[in-house]
């Protein structure tokens, strides 16, 4: 667990609850729940940013709680059962950020969750469910997160949240603190959406920063149509 300074000195990214829910698309009450508990009820996997004043995540949390939402919005895998995913994946093989590595990675078996060693990356090892602990040769495999970038050490560095005309938005932590920017030009996509909003005109804004249009349409169309956010 770090403090801001560190997050922002290493560049591993700072996210507060409520700008993670944003670009991760679900309530902040949930997200806050899954890194800092709710009551009694622990953490499914600690926030790597905390102090007595202040509750952010890092890049990788951000990347994990992507991968929980996918898992519990379009595969419908229990809370418990990815609880115990995580716990299993770092008592039994030593694997934290279960959700955010390409050198362990976890794909999903039926309804359960496997892991892919490094030791032996053709045969995964359940997490989750009957298969706890025993390899599986099942071939039907069904990974859970796209549009991720790992650095040399296997651990997720950059999310493209959106491509459209050519143009990516991505969430890199050594780029303004992990903010969506535009991958041409490095803008924030919200600094471009702004300006479309203001000028009235996504080809004015292009004019006044120097950028193309499909920059400044693809931030625009991240900020209304991916975020939902009005104009």
């Amino acid at each position: 667990m770090v403090n801001i300074l560190q997050a922002a000195m290493e560049g591993i990214g700072v996210y507060t609850i409520a700008e993670a829910a944003r670009y991760a698309r679900m309530p902040a009450a949930t997200l806050h729940a899954w890194f800092f508990g709710l009551g009694e009820r622990p953490p499914m996997q600690r926030g790597g940013i905390q102090t007595e004043e202040f509750r952010a995540i890092t890049f990788v949390d951000f990347v994990e709680a992507l991968a929980i939402r996918s898992l519990r919005a379009d595969h419908k895998i229990s809370l418990q059962k990815i609880r115990a995913a995580i716990r299993n994946a770092r008592d039994r093989y030593k694997v934290e950020h279960l959700f955010a590595r390409s050198d362990h990675r976890t794909v999903l078996i039926g309804s359960d969750l496997h892991i892919f060693l490094k030791d032996d990356p053709k045969n995964p090892v359940g997490l989750t469910g009957r298969d706890l602990g025993q390899k599986s040769f099942t071939v039907c495999l069904e990974s859970y997160m796209e549009d991720l970038e790992y650095d040399a050490a296997g651990m997720a560095r950059i999310y493209t949240a959106l491509t459209y005309k050519n143009q990516k938005v991505i969430l890199d932590p050594r780029i303004h603190f992990g903010e969506p920017v535009i991958a041409e030009n490095g803008f924030t996509a919200q600094t471009l959406w702004q300006a479309a909003v203001a000028e009235g005109s996504i080809e004015k804004a292009a004019e006044i920063y120097e950028v193309s249009v499909a920059a400044v349409e693809t931030a625009y169309r991240y900020f209304n149509r991916e975020l939902g956010v009005a104009a």
